[in-house]
C-alpha cells in the first residue's frame, strides 16, 4: 500500500506540472514581450510549484475526508475509496532505472565538458557549484576588450541570479521526469528563457551597445557545450541563437510596465495553486 500511495502521488505531481508546462509554453511568448525576460523566466517557477501544491490535499480529498469522518461518529461504515495503481512496485523500479540512467548520462556529459575547459576549448560560460567563469584559450584573441566587457557582464549576471544552480535544480527535474517529454522541451525552454533574461540586463546596462552584443553572440557561437549544468554565453542550436539576437531589438521595459509584470505572475500563480486545490481530483 505505501508504494502504492507513493506511485500515485507522484503521477499526481507529474500530471499537475505537465499543465503548468503547458500553461507556460503557451504564455512564455507573449510575456516576453509585454512583462519582459526576466519576469517570462520566472513563470517556469509555475512547473515544481504546481507539482508541489498537488501533493497538498485538495478541496474534494478534504470533503471526502470530512464525510468519511462524520460516517465514522454517526457509526456508519463509510467506504474510503483510493485509485487503484497496479504493478506499483515494477513501476517504480522501472521509474528508478530510467532516473539513474539519465542521471549517469548526465554526470558523463558533465565529465565531458570539463575535459573541454581543462583543454581551453569550452566557453565562455560559467560552470561549478562555487560559479567560476571559463573562457577558451583563445579569449582575449577571438574578442576585443570590449566585447570582453559585455561577456563578462553577462556572465556575472548568471551568478548574480544563481543560475547554475538553477540549471543543477532543472537537471534534477529532468532526471525524476525522465519519461515525461515535456518535461525536457520545458528544460530546453527555462534555460533558453534564462540566456534571454541575461541578454536583457546587459542590454539595460549598455543600451546603445545593441549591435556590438549581438556580434559578440555570434562570434562566441561554436556549438552546444553539452553540459547539463553550466551556463554558456552562446551554446545552443541556430534558432535560440536566432531568438536572443532578435530580442535585442526589443524596446526595454519600463519600470511601470515592471510592477505590472510582477502583480501579473503573482496573480497567475495564485490563480493555478486555487486551481489545483479546487478542481484536481482525489
Amino acid at each position: 500500500m505505501t508504494t502504492e500511495l507513493l506511485v500515485l502521488m507522484f503521477l499526481k505531481a507529474q500530471a499537475a506540472a505537465t499543465g503548468a508546462i503547458l500553461l507556460v509554453l503557451a504564455l512564455r511568448r507573449p510575456a516576453r514581450r509585454v512583462i519582459g525576460a526576466e519576469l517570462s523566466y520566472r513563470l517556469w517557477a509555475l512547473a515544481p510549484a504546481a507539482a508541489l501544491a498537488s501533493l497538498f490535499p485538495t478541496l474534494p480529498l478534504f470533503v471526502h475526508t470530512v464525510e468519511v469522518a462524520e460516517g465514522v461518529l454517526m457509526g456508519s461504515s463509510p467506504r474510503v475509496w483510493m485509485p487503484v495503481v497496479r504493478h506499483a512496485g515494477a513501476l517504480a523500479l522501472l521509474w528508478l532505472a530510467g532516473a539513474a540512467t539519465l542521471g549517469l548520462l548526465f554526470a558523463l556529459a558533465e565529465l565531458r565538458f570539463q575535459r573541454k575547459v581543462r583543454a581551453g576549448t569550452a566557453g565562455p560560460a560559467i560552470t561549478g557549484a562555487w560559479p567560476r567563469m571559463v573562457v577558451p584559450a583563445d579569449y582575449r584573441l577571438r574578442f576585443t576588450a570590449e566585447e570582453r566587457v559585455l561577456i563578462r557582464d553577462h556572465e556575472r549576471e548568471h551568478m548574480a541570479r544563481r543560475h547554475p544552480t538553477a540549471n543543477l535544480a532543472i537537471a534534477v527535474l529532468q532526471v525524476v521526469s525522465w519519461f515525461n517529454p515535456l518535461v525536457h522541451l520545458a528544460a530546453a525552454c527555462a534555460r533558453l528563457d534564462q540566456e534571454l533574461a541575461c541578454d536583457a540586463a546587459v542590454i539595460a546596462r549598455h543600451p546603445r551597445r545593441r549591435r556590438d552584443y549581438a556580434l559578440t553572440l555570434l562570434k562566441a557561437h561554436a556549438g552546444d557545450t553539452g553540459s547539463p549544468f553550466a551556463c554558456a554565453l552562446a551554446a545552443g542550436r541556430r534558432h535560440p541563437l536566432e531568438v536572443r539576437v532578435a530580442m535585442l531589438s526589443e524596446p526595454r521595459i519600463s519600470v511601470r510596465r515592471d510592477v505590472v509584470g510582477v502583480f501579473a505572475v503573482g496573480a497567475l500563480a495564485v490563480t493555478v495553486a486555487l486551481a489545483l486545490w479546487s478542481l484536481a481530483p482525489l
